[in-house]
């Protein structure tokens, strides 16, 4: 699972991520591990008053480079779920590229599009989708509280295929992208050892 907080809408106009929190869950949606970070853009911040971050909160944050081998351990051989997730991915594959960091993610599935198949009515933001599937996000548009929610939200659709999700072919197929066993073993230590961060909390 994955959110970001962005400073804008599109990575073409020189829009960059800001915060980004990884959510890990086993076969069953329980809650692996979670990572959080803020990002320095090098540029402005954007809409403070959606994501709540000032250029003083992020400014001795690391930039992406700093972070990208472990955001890529982190990733490797796994389905990347998010809200919207597009969105989500073409930010962190334009910080990819700016990292000059070679990274493909092995897979999405979008919640914004499950919800269809499991919600009523046509509005599809995360904050309705929460609200219809019973989720309470108490941190909403910050990375990890984000991330969070789609994580339980994501586990309110699992447990609505007992006999097996429809999706077991992309969890298959991102599986097969994982590294070999001696070169994952050397990204699960880089996932373990994790690079210097900066998290909202810290902030307080």
């Amino acid at each position: 699972m994955i959110d970001t907080e962005t400073t804008g809408f599109s990575p073409r106009t020189g829009d960059r991520v800001i915060e980004i929190a990884v959510v890990r869950l086993d076969g069953d949606g329980e809650v692996v591990d979670t990572w959080e970070t803020l990002l320095n853009p090098g540029r402005p911040v954007g809409p403070t008053h959606v994501h709540g971050l000032t250029a003083v909160d992020v400014e001795h944050a690391p930039r992406f480079a700093e972070v990208a081998e472990h955001v890529a351990a982190l990733l490797a051989g796994r389905v990347v779920v998010g809200h919207n997730v597009d969105f989500d991915l073409r930010f962190l594959e334009n910080e990819f590229r700016l990292a000059q960091f070679p990274f493909r993610v092995p897979g999405r599935l979008c919640t914004q599009q499950l919800a269809k198949a499991h919600l009523p009515g046509p509005k599809r933001t995360l904050a309705v989708c929460c609200e219809q599937a019973g989720v309470v996000n108490e941190h909403a548009h910050s990375a990890l509280g984000d991330t969070l929610a789609t994580a339980e939200l994501f586990r309110f659709f699992l447990r609505q295929h007992p006999a097996g999700v429809p999706w077991s072919d992309e969890l298959a197929a991102a599986a097969l992208t994982a590294p070999a066993d001696d070169l994952f073993a050397e990204l699960f230590d880089v996932a373990l050892t994790a690079p210097r961060t900066l998290s909202r909390s810290a902030l307080a």
